[in-house]
């Protein structure tokens, strides 16, 4: 695909989907020791790089200390980091565009009701309880924060309080 589009589209930059790339990560190296925290560890040298030198180094470092360096799909992502490391796209124009994530992501919640032979009945009803998820999660989500400002509110009215009560001593 890359010659083809080289070829056709002189002057388009491809690059690849870190969304993708970041997805795979529990599949491609599950079998280490502390997967999780390698993942982690991961996205920060992806994401928090701020020159490709810092990335280069970060890289190096995060593969040594997890012991990585002959995985053979890490080296081929970085020999190719040129089209997916966000510092090494720095200098190209993007529009404002990172990658398919959305779209990706909404497929992978859509695909948690849904499947390609849901009947049309069985998709208005999944589709419904879909809404009623998201619905579900955004009211918690507020939930959330209105009690988090709520808390701090009150912290910082018991501290007026404790600050007039000493001021009335005086």
């Amino acid at each position: 695909m890359k010659r083809a589009l080289e070829a056709c589209m002189l002057t388009t930059i491809h690059r690849w989907c870190i969304w993708h790339i970041m997805k795979k990560i529990p599949s491609k190296l599950n079998g280490y020791k502390g997967h999780a925290e390698i993942e982690q560890k991961m996205s920060q040298v992806v994401w928090n790089s701020h020159s490709k030198d810092s990335f280069d180094r970060n890289w190096n470092d995060f593969l040594l200390n997890f012991g990585l360096v002959d995985n053979k799909w890490l080296s081929d992502l970085y020999e190719d980091r040129h089209v997916w490391v966000p510092i090494y796209l720095d200098h190209h124009f993007w529009a404002g565009m990172r990658s398919t994530q959305r779209s990706e992501s909404m497929h992978s919640f859509f695909n948690k009701f849904i499947t390609w032979n849901t009947s049309l009945i069985q998709f208005f009803k999944q589709y419904d309880n879909c809404l009623g998820s998201r619905e579900q999660a955004e009211r918690e989500s507020d939930l959330s924060f209105k009690m988090c400002t709520l808390i701090k509110s009150l912290g910082k009215s018991k501290h007026n309080l404790e600050e007039r009560r000493i001021a009335s001593l005086n």
